[in-house]
């Protein structure tokens, strides 16, 4: 049994060093849910699991070192990873809840001026950087009329399509400033 609280933790501790430093990158949370497509492991998110995982393997280590019964150890392990969990799962659903969101719409987006970042061509996506409501963002891109476009040249967003820029070279006589 030592060797399965020894696992948990040692997989466990990462994954919620990973969430602590780095966080979870998706916008919308849905890429911390282990089972986003309504699997059976879709009601619990991947930082939870982190959570129920390193406190299990660290109660149950500790347990086990200081010579407890294995049963008691278990039982003891088992009720401070799940209670672990829940209050992670709590803690973020109350903070998802009360939180205001910075997020722009895609429909916001349209008619904004950037600056490409990365190339772009028609076989190609590139970069853009968009400033929005005082926040610059960063979004892949694509010519909307299958032109190339290089870095440091200004376009235009025509739209958004499933988070992509379309956008179109912003010419000279259409400079704004």
């Amino acid at each position: 049994m030592d060797l399965i609280y020894v696992f948990c933790l040692a997989v466990g501790a990462p994954l919620l060093l990973w969430f602590a430093f780095v966080g979870d990158a998706d916008v919308d949370g849905s890429a911390s849910d282990v089972g986003a497509d309504g699997g059976p492991l879709s009601v619990i998110s991947l930082s939870s699991l982190a959570f129920v995982l390193a406190f299990f393997g660290l109660s149950g280590v500790i347990g086990s070192v200081t010579n407890t019964a294995a049963l008691l150890v278990f039982v003891f392990a088992m009720v401070v990873g799940v209670t672990a969990g829940a209050m992670n799962a709590a803690a973020f659903s109350w903070l998802r809840r009360h939180s205001n969101s910075s997020d722009i719409a895609d429909s916001e987006l349209e008619g904004s001026i950037a600056n490409v970042a990365l190339p772009m061509s028609s076989g190609q996506r590139g970069k853009i950087i968009v400033t929005k409501a005082g926040a610059r963002e960063q979004m892949t891109a694509s010519p909307i009329d299958n032109s190339a476009i290089d870095p440091g040249e200004r376009v235009v967003i025509v739209r958004v399509d499933q988070g992509v820029a379309l956008v179109a070279p912003l010419g000279p006589d259409l400079e704004l400033e």
